[in-house]
């Protein structure tokens, strides 16, 4: 997997607050002061970005990084709910 340079600087930025949520524009200005000056939201595309590929998680408008127990936590959700027996409804065919 290859990360930009920006994404790279988000991701240790948040790892290093791992559990923490932090709003785009804290990012944005964690990360590079001077682009956020120029324009407050840049973060938010490389954020969702990694959130849409799962190397962060998205909380309601918030974003941050897990901690290992977060990960584990969720996983163990994850598995519950998929071993729950839940059936799934194929469609009827037609008649």
């Amino acid at each position: 997997m290859m990360f930009s340079l920006m994404e790279l600087e988000i991701l240790q930025v948040m790892k290093q607050a791992a559990g923490t949520r932090f709003s785009y524009k804290e990012i944005g200005k964690l990360v590079d002061r001077e682009a956020y000056r120029e324009n407050a939201h840049w973060a938010r595309p490389i954020l969702e970005k990694l959130a849409f590929e799962r190397h962060i998680w998205k909380d309601d408008a918030f974003y941050l990084y897990p901690t290992e127990d977060q990960k584990s936590e969720h996983r163990r959700k994850e598995g519950k709910v998929k071993s729950s027996g839940v059936q799934s409804h194929s469609l009827p065919e037609g008649e």
